[in-house]
Parts: structure tokens; sequence; C-alpha cells
């Protein structure tokens, strides 16, 4: 009897056509099939408006993106700008360490641009909110960064007394006196502002910053210190030695104007008494040490 043919409807005879084997095709994958870790990169990869947009397409990302901070860390806020419809976007990353987003809230709030904050009492509130962020910024800073705030708030300040500037530098020096942690990086910013004033009495306010600065480990201050003991060292041959050891060793330690000074000190009269090709490898390293300037890009050629 041929397969697939019907004689009749007894047990015996009766068969069914064979049965054609069907090829499963392969399940489609979509970005819920990677793994969780490899979804992270992805992620982390998206500027803020591409994320909210990703969040809003499924539940599981949404929950994904909510519960990691490493991704709202770590999201690109290039061309955004605090407004505000966002605000609440910019400082939902900054307060899970977005170093960018933290940054643009200070500056916004410093003048005033972007938030949409009342004309009564603006200096004040708007101070606050700017102390805020900058001194989360601080905190967040790339591991050998300098402590970079003192730009924004430095001098002029509003001679009408009701100066943003003023109020974020009473914020930040109220915010040494309650986390000591965190004296070393806000004192030094501190003492640059106060050092950029034609007084004397802020001039040596500066100065006792700068030393308590030193004391919980901030190596810019260190250096700034000895800048201003330099000048006294010059006239003692033997106290000026130390100093420059002392000089070589905050170079060692990784001080970017440390070791530019070490350097310029090598090739205008090596006052250390080094070897001269021990002087020139030590000019050659500082300037391999820094980073490479990116390159702009041209214009695209016709027809591009």
């Amino acid at each position: 009897m041929k397969a697939g043919v019907v004689h009749c409807r007894c047990s015996k005879c009766f068969s069914v056509p064979a049965r054609r084997r069907v090829r499963k095709r392969p399940p489609f994958l979509t970005l819920l099939s990677l793994p969780e870790e490899v979804l992270l990169c992805v992620l982390q990869c998206l500027s803020a408006e591409d994320l909210l947009s990703v969040r809003a397409v499924h539940s599981r990302l949404r929950d994904i993106i909510d519960s990691h901070s490493s991704i709202w860390a770590r999201v690109s806020f290039k061309d955004s700008w605090p407004a505000p419809q966002s605000v609440w976007l910019f400082e939902r990353a900054a307060e899970k360490g977005n170093f960018e987003a933290a940054v643009k809230l200070g500056i916004a709030y410093l003048y005033n641009e972007g938030p949409s904050l009342s004309d009564e009492g603006r200096a004040e509130l708007c101070g606050r909110k700017a102390a805020w962020f900058f001194g989360l910024a601080e905190s967040l800073r790339p591991s050998g960064a300098d402590p970079f705030v003192w730009v924004f708030i430095r001098p002029p300040w509003s001679p009408s007394g009701s100066c943003c500037k003023a109020v974020v530098f009473d914020r930040l020096k109220a915010e040494c006196d309650a986390h000591a942690e965190k004296k070393g990086y806000l004192l030094h910013s501190l003492a640059r502002v106060l050092q950029l004033f034609d007084e004397e009495e802020k001039r040596s306010e500066a100065l006792s910053m700068l030393e308590e600065s030193s004391r919980h480990g901030c190596l810019q201050s260190c250096f700034l210190l000895w800048e201003h003991r330099r000048v006294a060292a010059v006239a003692d041959p033997g106290r000026y030695l130390q100093c420059l050891r002392t000089l070589r060793d905050y170079a060692a330690k990784g001080c970017w104007e440390a070791q530019l000074a070490l350097a310029r000190l090598c090739c205008s009269g090596n006052p250390l008494g080094l070897e001269q090709r021990t002087c020139a490898d030590l000019v050659t390293q500082v300037f391999r040490s820094c980073p490479a300037p990116r390159r702009a890009r041209g214009p695209a050629p016709p027809g591009h």
C-alpha cells in the first residue's frame, strides 16, 4: 500500500498522508532579546531625549532604566540645556551621579538661564540651587581634574547686595563647615575666588583656606602654597633647594601645574642639578602625559 492513499476506513489499510516537515522560522531578535548587561551598555550611550523615548517603548525597558543609576549617570546632555519642561530630567540625572547635568544646572541657576523662577528673592533661591549642584559637580569631578567652581563665581560681584555669586560662595563655605570630607576641593575653589579680590584681608583669608585645604589632601592647594612660599625661599639656597624638591614631589603625585613648573625650571637653569638627559626625559614626560586635543572636523566636500 502506498503511503498517503486511503483504501477504506478499516484500521489495517487506513493511513493518513505523510506530514510535511515544516521548517521553523528563527525567532525575531529585538532589543529585549539582548542580555541585560549588553542592554545597559546600549542605554548608557543614548542622549537624554532618546533615553526618554526608549523608556516609553516597553515596560521592561522602563523598569531597567528606572532601576539602574549607571544609565542616568552616563546619559548625554550634549545638545540640551535645562529648561522649565526638562529641568526635572537634569535634576534626576544629576542626583544619580551625572557630572554634565550637575554642571549645567549649576550654571543655569547661577545665571538664571533656563529654569523658571520667580523674581522675588531670585538671587537667594538661585544661589542656593546653584551651590547645591556646583557642590555635587565637584564631588563627581573626574579624578585628577582640578576644582573648577571658582571659575563661575569669581569676581566681579554685584555691588547691589543681591548677588547670586556671593550666595553660592557663602553656601559652599557653610557646606565645608558641615561636611569635613568636602573641605579639600571646596576650600580650594573658595580660596581661588578670594585671591582675585584686591582687599588684603580677603587674600589673607585665602591663604588660610589653602592651608586647610592642603591638610585635607588637595594637591592643587599644596602647589598654590608652594608658589606663595617660593618667593621667600629664593634668597636662601638651602631653603630654595628644599622648595624645589617639594615641587618635584607634587609633580610626581600628578599635579599638572607642578609638572609644568618643574619642566620650566629644568629648561631654564636646572637648579636641581639633574643630568641633561634626565631633564630632557622629564620635560618629554610632562608633555606626553597631557591628552591630545581633539581635531575639529573640517567641512564636508561638495556633493557629500
